[in-house]
């Protein structure tokens, strides 16, 4: 029963969920059945255990034989008024979208008074809509089409409104595919995947020939797409004052995008071997963790939480990664709060150059990310490297490499930190009295294709 879909989307709701559920069901105008609402009950009250489907249906149907067939029919009738439910409730959240649908369907009836009122309705609702973002232009352009498909029903020699119906619909279009140019322009960064990107070309082309950059929804999309994939750093400065010009009329999840899309840019960058770009992210991070742009469903990730502390260290606001930490670890989801925090005041221990507490936190925590285990283990093999405990290092060294071979990492992480411990073992040997040597090892280090801590292992060969 746990494994069921049914099980699933009723364990994502809240009490304030359930009440209004019930009610739903409780109305003969939704549901008729007895055992659909008993089983909801049943559901919401067993929250936490693990039911079989044999004893729900025992209290369902008391004395009588297991029907499979009756079980899983019950539960059918179930989600399919908890999803209809889920329907009304996006459509009346929505009140653009509600009136737009209710005047479509006054438009089908061919009833022109209240259609006529409540497109005008919908009209002064869109010119109230606090947002200039994807979803208004959108709206813009099926009221349009709306009201369109209205008066060209009523007679050939009613003037339409064509043009504007057209220019609307160019607009969306332009906001929807520079957006996921975006997305796959990011993607193709990480991944390395080739996509066709289609009509792109032609919609830049198009967005400057028309003069567009005027709105929101296609400006910031189009200059995070020249800042991603152009060389010149004019692009990510517009994106720049762009986010500034237009902070107020976006929603906090396309804030949220923009953000994301802006450090993703930096990031790149950083990757890239340009350091000076921590000065253009650190602020970033900063106001989207202020502000609460950065949250998503009121949590922080923690490799976001994770790269921000990087970040903060490396420009060495050390005062700023500790109130991060302190004020706004209790951000991070749960399941991974305790190994996050921890790993976050470990990086800033070493920072501080307070390496034995920085060592007794790595041995008391568990770490059950691995890739997070790998991270507090390269700190490990530094603090034996900067304390000077050669002996205590090469046996880390040769234990870290049989756990890289007993682990299940990915190829690319097992590579990059299989190559730290070997060069690291390389330069623990070094002759330092062989200055050629010293040289020929910095430049190894230089050529690597990929190694965990490159900067670190590059700055003990200075």
């Amino acid at each position: 029963m746990q494994k069921s879909t049914l099980f699933e989307i009723i364990a994502d709701f809240d009490r304030k969920e359930y009440k209004y559920i019930r009610n739903w069901l409780q109305s003969p105008v939704h549901n008729k059945r007895r055992d659909v609402r008993d089983l909801f009950d049943w559901m919401v009250k067993w929250q936490g255990t693990a039911p079989t489907k044999e004893e729900i249906y025992q209290l369902l149907y008391p004395k009588t034989e297991y029907d499979d067939a009756r079980m899983r029919q019950v539960m059918f009738f179930l989600q399919k008024e908890i999803e209809s439910y889920l329907i009304h409730q996006a459509v009346s959240e929505d009140e653009l979208f509600s009136l737009r649908t209710l005047a479509h369907v006054y438009q089908k009836k061919k009833l022109a008074k209240p259609f006529v009122k409540t497109l005008s309705k919908a009209k002064r609702q869109l010119e109230k809509y606090p947002y200039r973002n994807r979803h208004h232009l959108s709206m813009e352009h099926l009221l349009l089409q709306e009201e369109y498909n209205f008066v060209s029903a009523r007679g050939r020699f009613q003037e339409l409104n064509l043009q504007s119906l057209s220019d609307t619909l160019e607009r969306n279009f332009l906001a929807e595919k520079l957006r996921h140019a975006c997305m796959m322009s990011a993607h193709v960064r990480v991944f390395k995947k080739d996509y066709d990107f289609g009509l792109l070309e032609a919609s830049l082309e198009y967005v400057e020939k028309r003069k567009w950059l005027n709105h929101p929804a296609i400006s910031l999309y189009y200059y995070s797409y020249r800042a991603l994939t152009e060389t010149d750093r004019h692009w990510f400065d517009l994106l720049l004052q762009d986010m500034k010009k237009w902070k107020s009329v976006l929603p906090h999840d396309e804030e949220h995008e923009i953000l994301l899309l802006a450090i993703n840019f930096c990031i790149g960058k950083i990757n890239e071997g340009d350091k000076s770009y921590y000065q253009q992210v650190l602020p970033l991070y900063r106001q989207g963790v202020e502000e609460g742009v950065l949250l998503m469903n009121g949590q922080i990730s923690r490799y976001t939480f994770i790269n921000i502390v990087s970040a903060a260290l490396h420009e060495k606001d050390y005062d700023w990664a500790e109130v991060l930490i302190s004020q706004y670890g209790h951000l991070l989801e749960e399941r991974f709060r305790e190994s996050t925090v921890n790993l976050s005041l470990i990086s800033l221990f070493y920072a501080r150059k307070k390496y034995r507490k920085a060592m007794e936190l790595i041995n008391e925590t568990v770490f059950d990310d691995i890739l997070m285990g790998l991270f507090a283990k390269s700190f490990l093999a530094k603090i034996y490297y900067e304390l000077g405990e050669d002996v205590a290092l090469e046996s880390f060294i040769d234990s870290f490499l049989t756990y890289l071979r007993r682990k299940e990492v990915m190829a690319y992480h097992r590579k990059i930190y299989k190559t730290f411990a070997l060069t690291l073992k390389k330069i623990q040997r070094l002759n330092w009295e062989d200055k050629q040597e010293q040289a020929k090892l910095r430049q190894q280090i230089i050529d690597l294709d990929k190694v965990a801590e490159r900067d670190w292992l590059l700055k003990q060969l200075s």
